[in-house]
């Protein structure tokens, strides 16, 4: 399977960066993987159109590109696309009457996975800061041994402002990953915020949109689905997933909860559930263990495997 990749508008430094798919690039004439926002978009045409019987485009933002003006058929150019959003997927599918949407995992390659290290940390968050949720359990966060890591490009206003009481900065994908593996605990909130009217407005520009799951809570709780990259980071990173309770849960397509990770309910509780973690932290290694086994059916060699050969997982159907 052939890969190309373009990366020219996605912030330097994000995972996208550290996928390396196109490593596994091999010529035939039967598929072709594309990754890499800009052929959503600004609607990119395909540098080798016709050549190949698929034409496959990985999605890792969906459902977030529908938050902007970007056009529903951006990706009709494709025969496929694998996206990590079930729900998304299941919407396109039937409001377009077609059977090309196919869920998929947020890819991790393999040769990222960092050294078992010593326990240095209580808890850690990398990323930016999206909104309240985020200002306040970072709050919480430095009542404990914590890191926070965060960029200082390609960053909001609001993350900018809490970058005072950033740990670290700028890390390279190695050092963050080195980072977290030394830290007991990693913070995870699966969702995206609606930033703006704008946000609002654009969904509900989408014909049908209310029938997409993944959109029932754009006014009420203004946040809708992302599975984020984080919580196979900390998978792998040996590091426990603590994770907010959300209305979609996409986390349990890939990992089970108080087998390979741990919810919070809400902020109020999250100082006492880091507490409590911390002091039963023994009791937590088979959960640690289990879901670093279970992360590594999530790497990038897994995903061109399953792409090329046309053949999802039972569970992922």
């Amino acid at each position: 399977m052939k890969v190309i990749k373009d990366l020219s508008i996605e912030v330097p430094g994000t995972n996208a960066h550290y996928f390396n798919l196109d490593e596994f690039s091999a010529e035939d004439d039967e598929c072709i993987l594309y990754y890499g926002y800009n052929y959503l978009e600004s609607g990119k045409s395909l540098e080798l159109p016709g050549k190949y019987r698929r034409t496959v485009y990985l999605n890792v933002t969906m459902p977030t590109e529908f938050c902007s003006s970007q056009s529903i058929n951006a990706d009709d150019k494709f025969d496929e696309i694998y996206g990590i959003c079930p729900l998304t997927n299941n919407w396109l599918n039937a409001i377009k009457d077609v059977n090309k949407y196919k869920n998929i995992f947020y890819p991790f390659n393999k040769m990222d996975i960092p050294e078992t290290s010593v326990k240095k940390y209580d808890v850690c968050y990398h990323g930016g800061i999206h909104g309240e949720k985020y200002v306040k359990a970072l709050e919480i966060m430095r009542k404990f041994n914590y890191r926070y890591m965060s960029q200082r490009h390609g960053i909001n206003k609001l993350t900018h402002k809490y970058l005072k009481y950033a740990t670290n900065t700028n890390l390279t994908n190695a050092e963050k990953l080195n980072l977290i593996s030394e830290c007991k605990i990693s913070i995870c909130f699966n969702t995206f915020d609606i930033r703006d009217s704008n946000d609002l407005r654009n969904i509900k520009s989408r014909e049908f949109w209310w029938k997409n799951e993944a959109f029932k809570h754009i006014e009420d709780l203004k946040i809708v689905p992302q599975f984020k990259s984080r919580c196979n980071e900390a998978a792998f990173s040996k590091t426990l997933n603590l994770v907010k309770r959300d209305p979609w849960n996409l986390i349990e397509y890939y990992y089970t909860p108080n087998v390979d990770f741990v919810y919070f309910e809400d902020i109020d509780s999250l100082k006492d559930k880091i507490a409590s973690i911390l002091n039963n932290w023994e009791s937590y290694q088979p959960m640690i263990e289990s879901a670093y086994m279970k992360s590594l059916n999530y790497t990038t060699e897994k995903l061109y495997s399953i792409i090329k050969n046309n053949h999802l997982l039972e569970w992922m159907k």
